[in-house]
């Protein structure tokens, strides 16, 4: 269980040095807000009453994975 805290807070330090976006080919803006709401409803259900973050990241990335979308990080300018 420690490990698995530690990896997700290297993680989400990693996350801090760089953007995150969703791409998904022959998606559309609409397309990505559209999955990205339902997504975020899903995440936010499967939480619960807890403040878990680290359960609604999973979960959101894991809906929009299963949409077909992918992760991409760039460097922040």
């Amino acid at each position: 269980m420690r490990v698995l805290a530690m990896s997700i807070a290297v993680m989400a330090l990693a996350a801090c040095a760089q953007d995150v976006t969703w791409q998904k080919p022959g998606a559309s803006e609409q397309d990505l807000a559209q999955d990205a709401n339902a997504c975020r409803s899903q995440a936010y259900a499967a939480q619960g009453m807890t403040s878990d973050a680290a359960r609604l990241q999973i979960v959101y990335a894991s809906c929009m994975e299963a949409k077909g979308w992918h992760r991409v990080q760039t460097p922040k300018s």
